[in-house]
């Protein structure tokens, strides 16, 4: 594998993420504006997710801020 190619597989990679992070931030964000409390947002994000707890609470704080 080239460098040029471990690269590109690393853009892509990263693209991916992005995209599944901003998933679950709009789903927060929904989430919030529907009145749910933080116990149900959690819940509801790490299973449709597949998040851990710890995973899944760092997407609240950063949410709140």
């Amino acid at each position: 594998m080239t460098l040029l190619m471990r690269d590109q597989e690393n853009i892509e990679k990263g693209k991916a993420q992005g995209l599944e992070q901003g998933k679950v931030y709009g789903a927060v964000s929904v989430y919030r504006d529907m009145g749910l409390s933080d116990e149900e947002i959690l819940k509801r994000i790490q299973e449709k997710y597949h998040l851990t707890k710890e995973t899944a609470e760092s997407y609240l704080l950063v949410e709140m801020v």
